[in-house]
Order: C-alpha cells, then sequence, then structure tokens
C-alpha cells in the first residue's frame, strides 16, 4: 500500500492542455461534422420506412461524433501530462518527476553514506565525541568503547567514568548487510540493550537502535547504508515520518531533516548531511513540542589505545 502511495505522490501535477492540442483537436472534430453532415440524405417524410432508417442512421452519426468529442478529450489530457515539463513542452522522453518524500530521503541517505563515509583512524578503540542535548547545560562528551563493550564516558576535558553495557566489537562485525536480515537481529539486540518496551511497537526500539549504530566509527558503511534502509522500510505512514527538507543541527550544520512521531506522541528528529548522510543530529521534542533531549554528534574514530585516567 505504502508503494502505491509513493508512486501517486511522484506523478507530476496534470497541467491544462496546450492551445495547439485543443485547435487541433477542435479541427479534426469540425471536419468530422462536415463530412457527415455532406453524406445526409434529404429530409423524409416522418411515417414513411425510410424515414425511420434515416433516423437510425443519424442516431449513428451523433454518437460517432460524440466519439469523436471523447477521442479529442483523451488527447488533450494526455498531453497535458506526458507534453509539459518544467520549463514548458517537452517530449516525453525528457519529462521529470522529482522524487520526495521520508522514505526517498532515507533511501538517499543510504546510496551516500555507502560511498562517501571515510573511515577515521585504526585500532580497536571507539571514540565518539558529542553533545547532549538532554543535560540542562548542553555539555559535549566523550565515549571510548572497548571491544568487550566496557567504556570510559565523561565530560569533555573532564575526569571520565569507568561503565558498561555498550555493543561489542563482535556483535558489530556480526551485522548482516542485507536490510530484511539486519532489522530481524537489530531487533534482537534491542532487545538485549532493553531499548524497547512491551507495550509498544517493535519500531520504536530499532528507530533508537538505528540512531546508536549510525554515528558508532565501527559500523561499517555498508552496515550503516542497510539500517538506513531498515528505517525506510518502516510503516512511515503509521508513526507520521514527514521530510522537512534542507535545515540545521544545533551546531549549525545543515542536513535534511526528518520528523517521526511515534504512538506516546513524542517527536523524534533526525538531521542528516545531505552530502555524506552521516548522521548529525538526534533531537526529541514532547507533546508540546518542548525539547526533551538528543544528541549532536561531533566527531568519531578509531584509536590504538584508551585514554589515560587519573586516580
Amino acid at each position: 500500500m505504502r508503494d502505491f502511495t509513493e508512486i501517486r505522490g511522484r506523478r507530476p501535477e496534470p497541467q491544462p492542455p496546450r492551445d495547439e492540442v485543443v485547435l487541433r483537436a477542435r479541427e479534426n472534430l469540425m471536419r468530422t461534422i462536415e463530412n457527415e453532415k455532406s453524406t445526409q440524405p434529404p429530409v423524409e417524410a416522418t411515417d414513411s420506412g425510410a424515414c425511420v432508417a434515416r433516423l437510425d442512421e443519424r442516431r449513428r452519426w451523433v454518437r460517432r461524433v460524440v466519439a469523436g468529442v471523447g477521442a479529442a478529450a483523451c488527447v488533450a489530457v494526455a498531453a497535458s501530462i506526458f507534453l509539459v515539463g518544467n520549463d514548458g513542452p517537452v517530449g516525453p522522453e525528457q519529462a521529470q518527476v522529482v522524487a520526495s518524500g521520508p522514505q526517498h530521503a532515507l533511501e538517499q541517505a543510504a546510496t551516500l553514506v555507502a560511498v562517501k563515509t571515510d573511515l577515521a583512524g585504526t585500532g580497536p578503540i571507539r571514540h565518539l565525541r558529542f553533545v547532549n542535548l538532554s543535560d540542562v547545560d548542553q555539555p559535549t562528551y566523550d565515549t571510548y568503547v572497548r571491544p568487550d563493550g566496557t567504556a570510559l564516558v565523561g565530560k569533555a576535558g573532564g575526569d571520565l567514568q569507568e561503565t558498561s553495557g555498550y555493543l561489542t566489537s563482535a556483535q558489530l562485525a556480526g551485522l548482516p548487510v542485507d536490510p530484511y536480515q539486519l532489522r530481524t537481529r537489530m531487533l534482537s539486540l534491542s532487545s538485549e540493550l532493553g531499548l524497547g518496551y512491551p507495550d509498544e511497537a517493535p519500531d520504536r526500539a530499532l528507530y533508537r537502535l538505528a540512531t546508536q549504530l549510525i554515528p558508532d566509527p565501527a559500523v561499517t558503511p555498508e552496515i550503516k547504508a542497510g539500517i538506513y534502509r531498515v528505517l525506510a522500510g518502516l510503516n512511515l505512514e503509521a508513526i507520521r515520518a514527514r521530510d522537512l527538507g534542507v535545515g540545521a543541527d544545533q551546531t549549525g550544520r545543515p542536513g535534511d531533516v526528518l520528523e517521526f512521531t511515534f504512538e506516546e506522541g513524542y517527536i523524534d528528529r533526525l538531521v542528516i548531511d545531505s552530502a555524506t548522510g552521516a548522521l548529525l543530529s538526534t533531537e526529541t521534542a514532547d507533546r508540546e513540542g518542548k525539547p526533551a533531549g538528543g544528541q549532536v554528534y561531533l566527531s568519531a574514530e578509531m584509536l590504538e589505545t584508551m585514554p589515560v585516567t587519573h586516580a
């Protein structure tokens, strides 16, 4: 059903038929009428059998004329659809259909991120720097994740605290590229990580996990592309997905803004770099539209060693 909705949304808007098409159809119609008139015999007495035959012939002639009018109208409508482009009349082979909508935006991000992602650094340690919009002063945090899922986390330039619960390098390496298999694996991981609740749709948990995986420097470009395609395959109508066009994250970086409203009424927004497909930020607003959290991703890299911590 969504495929048909997408197709309908991509059709060009019908335009009025061109003047020359209307004139040509009108001339053909008038020529048909004149030809038919020239072949009509003189009127006979109304009580004769010949008159009945002539009336029957005239009714057939009227039907042919009406059919001619319908054909002319069809020609005009077809011309308005296929022969009018963005800059005036063009041939059918030149007609352009501009794709839009959240599904197209996510598919485009998938294509871009697969070829535009630059792997930063080498080594087993995943380092991610981000602004935490959930805190009142919106501080910048550093996260250093070891292969086993343990990590050091803290405000940039401050003390780092030991923590755990992150996805391991082995779990990330086991993610499949195929979107269908990836969706199944993501549902399993989101359950393991406690990202979903018993009474909410699985799409919500998939979304939460996707926003964690896409910025992760250990996730390959091909997997990032697959994750975008998993999002594109969600029931976008049910979660009221919208493509808001070009906007910016909290730091002013421009990107494509996508909005999702899940069943609890909270609004989630993604800002995606329109040049690379990188996820710039996630933002959440409550039912009243007030900011309720999110993260702005500043940098991601792989490191050889963990940072030194002070006792």
